[in-house]
């Protein structure tokens, strides 16, 4: 890089008639030397990182660390299908106990609508008999 921020911030310009507003000039290149010097302490954090990185390597290569086994993708995919096939064996006892409970329900609402009637049945009755007398 052939400036940085401090470059920018001392560069000073002649003032000439009808030229540029001063102020605004140094307020841009304020802007413009901040803007430098972020990218340049990132910069340099990136270059730390990655001398780590580079050193954690070496490190590893020359302890002589193993490298990790391949992955065998077609035993992760096996495994994930029957990972798969008991869920839905779960899903199809979980369905089938939930329409149990629910035919269950369905003959006692029918039963309990059978007594509904039969007990109005009887109220009338009832009220009929006592009309009567």
């Amino acid at each position: 890089m052939r400036l940085n921020h401090l470059d920018i911030l001392e560069q000073c310009f002649r003032e000439k008639f009808r030229g540029y507003n001063k102020e605004e000039v140094d307020a841009f290149m304020h802007l413009v030397a901040d803007d430098f010097r972020e990218m340049a302490e990132e910069i340099q954090k990136l270059k730390e990182e990655l001398g780590e990185k580079d050193r954690l390597i070496e490190t590893l290569k020359n302890s002589g660390a193993e490298s990790p086994p391949p992955i065998d993708t077609e035993a992760l995919k096996e495994k994930a299908r029957q990972v798969i096939l008991m869920a839905r064996q779960q899903a199809q006892k979980h369905r089938q106990n939930a329409e149990g409970e629910m035919a269950a329900l369905k003959n006692e609402i029918h039963k309990l609508t059978q007594e509904k009637s039969q007990l109005i049945q009887s109220i009338k009755d009832t009220v009929r008999d006592h009309l009567k007398k």
